[in-house]
């Protein structure tokens, strides 16, 4: 049987044809739909990925407060938390010798020693300051206790950016930062920023009164102290975590 020439050009032969050839327009915009769906999913979860490391680094950092708060406590040793500002690295340091927290010191160390490193920026402020020196206390040396527990911890996905502390007029946001505790069952109070890279900052506050650590999901500075207003829960806290050590 003979087929005509008419038959190979009717509208359905050629609607076959042109399937076969490739996708339809329907087809096409299907797929970038999809498409579109599968990227914003991916950067949605890439966001909350890196909220979710800003939150266990401060975290983190709520749990080395502690820490840090219990050492002083229990070995009787003034402590201090120190911050690498502008990288990720948190640890403790301590100390034997007797130490007084000093807000007017000119080398912005609390009173306490400072590295090698430093002393040549440090006595150039420090020169400038002469009109303003007074006697002060011997300077507490600082170091980090043996052990694993004491190593220094890297925390991933975050960086220091600024901290404020009772001890500087200031926040720091390069150097070493540093929160300081003391063996009476208290701390000086603080704040420490935690950013993400993604224009996201947590905080974590030190209250002093009780060594009790608080995280916000945004950046705060640290509030006015007024001593008369201190919180009666962070008082009673401070004195069952001494009745607890003395046991």
């Amino acid at each position: 049987m003979r087929v005509s020439s008419a038959d190979h050009g009717s509208p359905t032969r050629r609607a076959a044809r042109s399937r076969s050839r490739g996708f339809t327009l329907l087809e096409m915009m299907i797929v970038v739909l999809l498409a579109g769906l599968m990227a914003s999913s991916a950067v949605v979860g890439f966001g909350a990925t890196r909220r979710g490391r800003l939150r266990a680094g401060a975290a983190r950092v709520a749990a080395a407060m502690r820490f840090a708060y219990v050492h002083s406590l229990t070995t009787g040793r003034a402590t201090r938390l120190v911050f690498s500002m502008g990288g990720n690295r948190v640890w403790i340091e301590d100390t034997e010798d007797a130490h007084v927290l000093d807000p007017n010191d000119p080398l912005r160390a609390g009173g306490a020693t400072v590295d090698a490193e430093q002393i040549e920026a440090i006595a150039r402020r420090e020169a400038e300051a002469q009109i303003n020196l007074r006697p002060r206390a011997p300077r507490a040396e600082f170091a980090r206790p043996q052990g694993n527990r004491y190593r220094v911890r890297e925390l991933e996905g975050i960086e220091f950016t600024r901290l404020y502390s009772s001890h500087e007029s200031e926040p720091r946001e390069t150097g070493d930062g540093h929160i300081y505790f003391f063996t009476g069952g208290s701390a000086e109070p603080a704040v420490v920023h935690l950013h993400g890279g993604n224009d996201e900052t947590f905080s974590v506050m030190l209250h002093g009164a009780s060594g009790r650590p608080e995280i916000f999901d945004h950046a705060i500075e640290l509030p006015s102290i007024d001593e008369s207003s201190t919180d009666e829960r962070d008082v009673d806290l401070r004195d069952q975590r001494i009745r607890e050590a003395e046991q």
